[in-house]
């Protein structure tokens, strides 16, 4: 997976991140698998652009972690 588009908005104690990944390296409309979330980034400090994405791709990661997790308990586990 590639991400291919990165949009912040807003400004304060958390920022609102949106990000759109795909497994086509050039292009995510060839991409036959895409995921995009939009994740709200605490702020911490000063975070430039690099420190958002890496907290926000590490929030999302941790999120589908545990929904991933979730359903082995469930039915489909």
């Amino acid at each position: 997976m590639k991400l291919h588009q990165f949009e912040m908005h807003g400004v304060g104690r958390a920022m609102l991140v949106h990000i759109v990944l795909g497994d086509n390296e050039t292009d995510v409309n060839a991409s036959r698998q895409w995921l995009e979330a939009t994740v709200e980034v605490p702020i911490k400090g000063s975070m430039d652009e690099e420190g958002l994405r890496t907290a926000a791709m590490t929030f999302l990661r941790d999120t589908l972690n545990a929904e991933i997790a979730a359903l082995r308990c469930g039915q489909l586990g």
